[in-house]
């Protein structure tokens, strides 16, 4: 099926008619090892270069190899945060990661990213997990999903906002932590006197 995405247009598909999803990989761990084993902790703490469990190239690791612009998706877990892999490291996603690959140019690795962010296809996403103690998504959950892809201006505008609304909330938390210790040191110099 080809799809075409115009200026005012949007479209509903399925993730699977514009990306290729791959289940991650298990491999033992080895500290010498030259592969970064991406999970959803090294996603969380925003430093997978440096956290990440290292492993050995092995030829099987070929096909999970990321590249730039792939999706990661936390697919076990209570935790469904998507990431754009942007890291020029040799990595592959453990087996608590999806890799999602677009084939498609109508939708961007952002947007998507986003949209498989946003807290309505979260909640979405999570009526259809699996288990209880540790919920799981299946891989043809996430290929069925339905997205909706807009132009690609509207699409690039989105990740602009949402990329501006991510900064103005780290700084408003930046500011409200300095004028607790602000007032802390305020405080402690009142009780000092």
């Amino acid at each position: 099926m080809k799809v075409l995405s115009n200026r005012n247009t949007k479209e509903k598909i399925k993730l699977k008619e514009v990306a290729k999803i791959l289940s991650g990989v298990y491999m033992k761990g080895n500290p010498t090892g030259e592969i970064a084993c991406l999970q959803i902790k090294d996603l969380q703490m925003g430093s997978p270069e440096t956290t990440a469990m290292r492993i050995e190239y092995a030829h099987k690791l070929d096909g999970y190899m990321l590249k730039k612009g792939d999706l990661l998706f936390a697919g076990k877990g209570t935790t469904y945060l998507c990431k754009v892999f942007d890291l020029d490291i040799p990595a592959v996603p453990s087996t608590t990661l999806y890799s999602i690959r677009l084939h498609s140019g109508i939708v961007s690795p952002e947007y998507l990213c986003w949209y498989l962010n946003h807290p309505r296809v979260v909640a979405s996403i999570k009526t259809a997990q699996a288990g209880s103690g540790t919920p799981l998504i299946h891989k043809p959950t996430l290929e069925n999903l339905e997205i909706i892809v807009p132009d690609q201006e509207t699409q690039r505008l989105i990740v602009e906002l949402s990329s501006l609304q991510n900064r103005e909330k780290e700084i408003l938390e930046a500011i409200a932590e300095k004028r607790m210790q602000v007032t802390n040191q305020i405080l402690i110099n009142e009780l000092n006197k």
